[in-house]
């Protein structure tokens, strides 16, 4: 398996979301985070992602659920954390693991939720593409 994570500008996001992940035909994931102003958001970013998109392949929960679902909700603040998200359960993991290394790196919380935000601003919402 292999793991390439892109940092992309916002203007290059599918839809909008700051990080973003797909589990390709042959196995292999594909993260793409929006560039945040600082190498550790992006670290932090791209693990949280990582980590939810690996343990979604692992529990059958795929690409297109997840896209599905973020794209009808690209104006909650974080479609994850609602228990309805067929990714929740893999979300709130990343993000338990994703707070541990922010305090590992001295990343003040509050100041990173910041600059996700303004990114994540700045990335029109689109419609989900046609199949």
């Amino acid at each position: 398996m292999k793991i390439v994570i892109t940092v992309i500008p916002e203007s290059e996001m599918a839809y909008r979301t700051a990080g973003n992940w797909q589990v390709l035909p042959d196995g292999d994931i594909a993260v793409q985070i929006v560039e945040a102003g600082d190498e550790r958001y992006a670290f932090l970013l791209a693990m949280h992602e990582t980590i939810e998109a690996f343990l979604c392949k692992r529990g059958g929960v795929t690409t297109e659920d997840v896209d599905r679902y973020d794209f009808a909700h690209q104006d909650d603040d974080e479609p994850g954390l609602s228990p309805a998200a067929p990714y929740h359960d893999q979300h709130m993991v990343a993000f338990a693991v994703e707070i541990l290394l922010a305090k590992a790196l001295g990343v003040d919380w509050r100041r990173y939720n910041v600059a996700l935000d303004e990114a994540w601003e700045r990335i029109p919402v689109t419609e989900l593409p046609h199949s």
